[in-house]
């Protein structure tokens, strides 16, 4: 082993490279090299030192550049580009979408944002287009181009996302990465701030927002997707004062037309979807289209000696289900003999517990201070106000049925008695908590069938999680108005 040795000569210190090794079972150096003083050396090393670099750039690769590699590999990118001209020079419309999708993903922001960020990934070197070309109005005269059909009509091939949409499914079914057994289906809102004045708009509308902000104009989006793989297969943009159930109607044969143009038997996809959308229409529709389908089914639609099976009578499901049990039955659901399966979640449990115990927390306390604020001289609360408060506080799920209070008055002023139905609690935690009741048209299903394919429900709502995270762009831009 080389070592770095000092000597000293005179007042000066002199270093030698040195190797030493065992001769005759004694320690021996065996080898030695003159470096010469340490200002020697210092200059050797400078003169054999990279030069220092003038610049230095750093670019966003990962993420990004996994997005462009799985939208070429895919065949995504190479699909959108031969839908529409082939400009003379700059990018293609599909750069702008792309662009856009992957911005959404790494950075979420307006699109004045998006030429600062490309011009920090690695997406400027790949593409060779400088980031100048991606301004906020390039990208409005790019969507300019996307040819789509007036809300509310029925889709045809001139509306260039539904011939997209259909063309990438033929892609994906080719790559076999689509399978023809299940598909999630769910819908969302996003709210808006554009103006109530702003007429040219259309699409956004009041309605029940799914955030709470009742008070502002909301786009609707309904989602389909592929519950094994997890691919986007159909969208749909609709109004925003638009119920769930009315927007079911409009995405199931938008759903049936593209497995029909890419031949998938209709007979083998069951589609899934929450307990919103399971209306005796959708269900008679679905029945209509022959595609087999799965829901939850609303609590009081349900028997209530089925749904309130004791527990003991639950068979626990395998190890890929941990801490679920099941039971299934032929029930008759909207007139026809269905197979409706009770589910119960150990997990599903604890979360809607905490969330219980949190929420009544709360309105004690609430009504707590109520009381009090009520026994004061200076109050001026009417009895309908004071009630009108309670039914607020009282709204969320359960907390009505766990909540006895009383409200009277004494001639001078409202007395508030409250209290928590113990009895009650017991009952909800036994009966009611961590069970789910499920239902589908595929009478031959084992309950455990059943309950995965609905459990492919959650990748929908993880999309829309994903959606509105961050400072979401249909927040900041002003919708334009898709009939002009």
């Amino acid at each position: 082993m080389a070592s770095l040795v000092a000597k000293k000569k005179g007042h000066k210190l002199y270093y030698y490279l040195v190797e030493s090794a065992r001769v005759g079972g004694q320690p021996r150096i065996t080898r030695q090299q003159y470096l010469g003083t340490a200002e020697k050396i210092a200059a050797l090393v400078q003169q054999n030192a990279s030069p220092t670099p003038a610049e230095v750039r750093t670019y966003e690769f990962g993420l990004v550049a996994a997005l462009w590699r799985a939208a070429e590999q895919s065949g995504m990118f190479a699909l959108l580009e031969s839908l529409w001209p082939t400009p003379r020079s700059g990018p293609s419309l599909a750069h702008y979408l792309l662009l856009a999708a992957i911005h959404r993903i790494c950075a979420p922001g307006p699109k004045t944002d998006v030429a600062e960020w490309y011009h920090g990934t690695v997406l400027e070197q790949l593409w060779g287009i400088p980031a100048a070309r991606f301004s906020s109005q390039a990208f409005w005269d790019a969507f300019d181009l996307v040819h789509l059909d007036p809300i509310g009509s029925a889709p045809s091939d001139a509306d260039d996302l539904e011939r997209a949409q259909s063309k990438l499914l033929a892609l994906w079914k080719g790559k076999q990465l689509v399978s023809e057994r299940l598909l999630s289906y769910d819908t969302t809102n996003f709210y808006t701030y554009i103006a109530s004045t702003n007429q040219r708009n259309t699409i956004a509308q009041r309605g029940h927002n799914k955030q709470g902000r009742h008070n502002l104009r909301q786009v609707g989006l309904s989602y389909i997707l592929d519950g094994v793989h997890g691919l986007s297969l159909c969208h749909h943009v609709y109004p925003g004062n638009d119920a769930d159930p009315t927007e079911f109607c409009s995405a199931m044969p938008r759903l049936m037309r593209l497995l029909d143009e890419n031949e998938i038997p209709r007979d083998s996809v069951t589609v899934v979807f929450d307990k919103g959308t399971a209306a005796l229409d959708n269900t008679i529709a679905l029945e209509e289209m022959a595609v087999g389908w799965i829901s939850a089914l609303p609590w009081t639609q349900v028997p209530k000696q089925f749904r309130e099976t004791p527990l003991d009578k639950l068979v626990p499901l395998s190890s890929r289900h941990p801490g679920v049990q099941a039971i299934a039955e032929r029930i008759d659901v909207h007139g026809k003999e269905r197979l409706c399966v009770l589910k119960y979640s150990a997990s599903f449990l604890s979360e809607q517990l905490h969330s219980l115990t949190t929420s009544l927390a709360k309105v004690t306390q609430s009504l707590r201070r109520l009381s009090q604020d009520l026994a004061k001289p200076s109050c001026r609360l009417t009895e309908a106000q004071v009630q009108t408060k309670i039914d607020r506080w009282l709204a969320p799920q359960f907390l009505g049925e766990l909540i006895r209070y009383s409200l009277r008055s004494d001639g001078s002023r409202l007395q508030l008695q409250y209290d928590v139905d113990t009895a009650g609690f017991h009952e909800l935690l036994t009966r009611r908590l961590g069970r789910t009741v499920l239902v589908t048209n595929r009478v031959g299903w084992s309950p455990e069938q059943v309950v995965a394919a609905y459990a492919a429900q959650q990748h929908v709502e993880r999309v829309f999680r994903g959606l509105k995270d961050g400072q979401c762009v249909w927040r900041q831009l002003e919708l334009r108005d898709r009939d002009n």
